[in-house]
């Protein structure tokens, strides 16, 4: 193959918003989805961290990098690594659900125009903290205490201790 046949490749690759039934095109750019307004992508969903993950061409492929604190699930499987996106992937952010082609899009699909790159500004929405949700897959923060709850836990069995003891 080619150096053309590769740009033209790549130029009909498309990540395909399923609820949307919007193609996005690729290009060699990266491609972010998010809750941040200045997403290619803007997933609105509380569960959904500003900068959730990034679709970049790397050696004529497409490889998916995720940064969300939830999880990003490729294909039902959740992705800690860089993962290089084969023909009819399914990459699940939140409830989104995005599929990765390069042949024929489906009947009923538009194609979206890529905007010109938006500038990064501090958009109040997007400013919210992502929802940590153990059913989503997210881990608990490294470094956040425990005292307070330890300590809630000994004023109750302290309360309880008297309560039964004064009777």
């Amino acid at each position: 193959m080619d150096g053309n046949a590769t740009e033209q490749e790549k130029a009909t690759a498309y990540l395909v918003y399923e609820f949307e039934r919007r193609a996005y095109p690729l290009s060699d750019e990266g491609f972010t989805i998010g809750r941040d307004a200045g997403s290619n992508i803007v997933v609105r969903e509380p569960s959904v961290s500003r900068s959730h993950a990034e679709v970049r061409a790397e050696g004529g492929e497409y490889v998916l990098h995720t940064s969300g604190a939830t999880g990003t699930r490729l294909n039902g499987e959740t992705v800690h690594t860089p993962r290089q996106l084969n023909e009819g992937d399914r990459i699940e952010i939140g409830t989104a659900e995005l599929t990765f082609r390069r042949s024929k899009l489906p009947l009923g699909v538009s194609v979206v125009d890529r905007a010109a790159p938006r500038p990064k500004f501090d958009d109040v929405e997007t400013r919210r903290t992502t929802i940590a949700n153990p059913i989503l897959g997210a881990k608990e923060s490294e470094g956040r205490s425990k005292a307070p709850m330890l300590l809630l836990f000994v004023i109750l069995v302290a309360l309880a201790g008297y309560y039964f003891l004064s009777r």
